[in-house]
């Protein structure tokens, strides 16, 4: 992308932020999704380089960013979501919540028709709200991420879906950071000036946390799973680990927040420390390709059994993803404690196949020193 182009579409985003006022936080959700769906369905983008979206698809994000926000805040039952009458969308959600307690992953596997109904319903609300009013900076609209003619012509729930414009799904993949960084901190502040939150709020430090943090309730487990699979083990250093062992993001949240399953690792407290924001070196790469691609369906099973959110296939496409962004930017990838290594071609062989960070070595030897 060039310069000028990214510049331009920055400049496009945060006068959207700013400028295109909304009743509710669905604006944010909307362009979290559009850019979360950049990364995740990467491999779909078309020739011409737009990427065509079904909105169940963003309603589904959208069931996943506030089915962890309804929860308890102090003394109400959920930070309202709209400066006027509770959002819609928010109210669904509670109501489900309300009565089942469970992760979403729990919902979605026990009660399949009743996220159906959710996720159609949702679908109907992006539709004839958010999508169609998300480009609207006062009386002008400015369509530099779809083209809601596009959309309006389409009849039939089944086929609604939105084509994000040539170079847009790259300039998502490319600012992901920067994007969710912006997009969450604008819906921060949203929060902050609704009325009725800020009597419950007051000097609140940790809303981005409770916001967006993963359910607490799930990490036991996943820590559980993981360190039964590792057989006790480090992910990093192989030596054995006990249960005080900590889990890490192997794509650090810093670059992706998401939480799901087979991006989690079981470390040492240590290692994790060392590690912190850095991607793993393609010796890593490779232990986390035979951890969920070679043996990843028996995670998958006790994932899915424990009710935890996992996707091997999103994982994978964001790990792609983040290195790809790694080797753009010449980043370092953490080894060990104080030892680093650049990031070059073996990252791809590390990922793509058993034994290719060693054919990659034959094939491509590193320069003499």
């Amino acid at each position: 992308m060039k310069a000028e182009d990214g510049i331009r579409f920055l400049r496009q985003f945060q006068e959207l932020l700013a400028a295109g006022g909304f009743v509710t936080t669905y604006k944010f959700a909307l362009l979290q999704a559009l850019a979360d769906l950049s990364v995740e369905r990467s491999n779909e983008e078309l020739p011409d380089r737009s990427l065509r979206l079904t909105i169940e698809s963003i309603a589904e994000k959208f069931i996943e960013y506030y089915w962890n926000q309804v929860k308890p805040f102090r003394k109400r039952p959920h930070l309202s979501q709209s400066t006027s009458r509770e959002a819609v969308v928010v109210s669904r959600i509670y109501a489900i919540r309300a009565n089942d307690q469970t992760l979403l992953a729990t919902f979605r596997n026990k009660h399949g028709l009743q996220y159906a109904r959710l996720a159609g319903e949702v679908s109907r609300i992006i539709r004839d709200d958010p999508l169609k009013r998300l480009q609207h900076i006062g009386e002008k609209r400015q369509e530099f991420l779809y083209k809601w003619n596009d959309i309006k012509r389409q009849r039939h729930i089944r086929d609604w879906s939105i084509r994000l414009l040539p170079g847009i799904p790259r300039a998502c993949r490319e600012f992901h950071a920067l994007l969710t960084s912006m997009i969450r901190g604008a819906w921060i502040q949203q929060i902050q000036r609704i009325g009725t939150n800020k009597k419950e709020l007051g000097a609140q430090a940790n809303l981005e946390q409770f916001l967006f943090g993963v359910d607490r309730r799930s990490l036991a487990d996943y820590r559980q799973i993981l360190h039964h699979h590792q057989a006790g083990n480090c992910f990093y250093c192989g030596r054995k680990v006990g249960l005080e062992g900590e889990l890490d993001h192997f794509i650090p949240w810093s670059r992706y927040p998401l939480d799901l399953g087979h991006n989690f690792v079981f470390a040492h407290a240590s290692c994790n420390n060392a590690k912190r924001d850095y991607l793993a070196a393609p010796i890593h790469i490779e232990r986390w390709r035979v951890q969920n691609l070679d043996e990843g369906h028996r995670l998958a099973r006790r994932f899915d059994e424990a009710g935890l959110l996992n996707d091997l296939e999103r994982s994978t496409l964001i790990a792609r993803w983040a290195y790809q962004q790694g080797q753009a930017s010449k980043a370092q990838l953490w080894v060990r404690k104080g030892e680093f290594e650049d990031c070059d071609y073996r990252w791809q062989a590390a990922l793509d196949s058993p034994g290719g960070l060693r054919m990659a070595a034959v094939k491509n030897p590193p320069p003499y020193q």
